[in-house]
């Protein structure tokens, strides 16, 4: 019991004598007697609120075991090991990884951040952006990509249909919001970002403000990641001359990219076309993804070789690679596809 449910159930008691000696004096007994039970009643009420408090406690913590919660034993604070596990993992990617670790571990350890991190991937496809965003699920939640706290939409799915922009609006508003009352810090990955109606994005705007409330409920621990296409050409174009420059691929630095990608996104088709989002400077990080290079389709066919337990020959590599095209026709430096069609490839070679 509590030092402050005793104080109350002594005062009370105390109370209640004075009143029963003054009354049975005048030979009042039975409103005494009514006094006696009134006291036992607010001590057995206390003490049984006090316990029912203790036990429901208890259950959570218990049910917690088993069951997701929003708590440090399902939410995980450490991220010492993110950047690692990016390079080891991610192939040609010297950008986007240290972006995307510096980004998510400085959110993560920030207690009172003044906005939602929000992060914005650019890049054709195969170059790695939805794994990364997988890789950041698997390092924040216990139970990575298949925690309820990671909400993964697909626009040519989820919103496919711009004639229902209004239906959109609602359910976009409901989601952040419902998903945000079970966990103060979420993940929301939205992928084929490009691919939403215009002035859908609008309404994700008071969520990812430097509000520290939206109808009283802090949204600034979320995480936002947005995938798209756009400005794949951009950067494609960059590294091409930068290459024929002869110079390196580590010597690309990401603020020569940053405002093109904001620009060119601004004025894109769909999701991000005139959005508030870009104009009120909402987004924190510009992620460039480049396209990747023969070597790295090689590491990306070994790390999946390795991952179904196969053995192979640097010929077996040498093989999968050259299933794959490759451009500018001139200087064959990078995959049109980077990695996402290699599993398959690695399926069909080694089924032979």
């Amino acid at each position: 019991m509590n030092s402050k449910l005793t104080w109350n159930i002594i005062f009370i008691s105390l109370v209640a004598v004075h009143f029963i000696e003054a009354i049975t004096t005048a030979g009042v007994v039975a409103v005494g007697t009514f006094a006696i039970n009134a006291v036992n009643f607010f001590v057995y009420v206390s003490c049984t609120h006090y316990n029912q408090k203790s036990i429901e406690n208890l259950n959570e913590k218990d049910f917690c075991k088993n069951n997701e919660c929003c708590n440090d034993q399902w939410l995980i604070e450490d991220l010492s090991g993110l950047e690692n596990e990016l390079n080891e993992k991610v192939f040609g990617q010297h950008l986007a990884n240290k972006l995307v670790s510096k980004a998510v571990k400085s959110h993560i350890k920030n207690k009172d951040p003044k906005s939602p991190l929000v992060m914005s991937f650019h890049g054709w496809t195969g170059t790695g952006k939805t794994f990364i965003s997988q890789i950041v699920a698997n390092s924040l939640f216990k139970k990575g990509i298949k925690s309820k706290f990671y909400q993964f939409k697909v626009a040519s799915i989820h919103f496919k249909n711009s004639n229902n922009l209004n239906e959109y609006k609602d359910e976009l508003i409901e989601l952040i919001q419902n998903n945000s009352e079970q966990c103060y810090r979420m993940l929301f990955v939205f992928d084929e970002f490009d691919f939403m109606p215009v002035g859908l994005s609008d309404v994700m705007t008071p969520f990812l403000d430097y509000h520290a409330a939206v109808d009283g409920r802090d949204y600034r621990k979320n995480i936002f990641i947005f995938l798209s296409n756009v400005a794949g050409d951009m950067i494609s174009d960059y590294i091409v001359r930068h290459y024929k420059s002869n110079r390196s691929r580590e010597s690309i630095v990401s603020k020569d990219l940053e405002k093109r990608i904001a620009i060119i996104a601004l004025n894109s088709k769909g999701g991000f076309n005139d959005s508030n989002i870009i104009k009120r400077a909402l987004i924190n990080v510009y992620v460039p993804f480049l396209p990747l290079e023969r070597k790295h389709v090689k590491q990306c066919a070994e790390a999946d070789i390795k991952n179904k337990n196969y053995s192979f020959k640097n010929s077996t590599l040498e093989a999968i690679a050259d299933e794959l095209h490759y451009f500018p026709d001139e200087k064959p430096w990078f995959s049109a596809t980077g990695c996402k069609t290699v599993a398959k490839k690695v399926d069909q070679l080694l089924s032979e």
